[in-house]
């Protein structure tokens, strides 16, 4: 009965530690598509996940903070946020889940998108 207490507690204490990696040290590799020129909207950061919104899509979206370039991803979101500007984005072609579709990069706007997006807006 004692081996098994210890053995339980090794298990545990191994299970709980938090796996080390270096921000933005991650690199994924997969297939994307790219959904063109979208409105951001950082919705909220939790833990090593950014929630984003990419109006008009509907469809949820997240960011992984491990990837690589990824504090640049955010700051081009917040700083398109406060413009009111489109951003471009491509998304990996994983099955959907609970999370959302994941965000492989963020870039930015063509001319083009820029006076497309400026035409469309309505006069305030």
């Amino acid at each position: 009965m004692k081996y098994f207490f210890l053995l339980l507690n090794l298990m545990l204490l191994t299970a709980c530690q938090k796996k080390d990696y270096t921000a933005g040290s991650v690199v994924k590799q997969g297939e994307t598509y790219e959904i063109g020129a979208v409105l951001p909207e950082l919705r909220f950061i939790k833990n090593d996940t950014a929630h984003v919104a990419l109006y008009p899509s509907a469809r949820v979206f997240y960011l992984d903070l491990k990837i690589k370039n990824s504090e640049h991803y955010i700051r081009m979101i917040r700083s398109a946020q406060k413009g009111n500007l489109p951003v471009r984005a491509r998304i990996f072609t994983r099955p959907y889940s609970l999370a959302g579709e994941e965000i492989s990069e963020i870039y930015p706007p063509t001319a083009q998108d820029i006076s497309n997006f400026k035409t469309a807006m309505r006069p305030e």
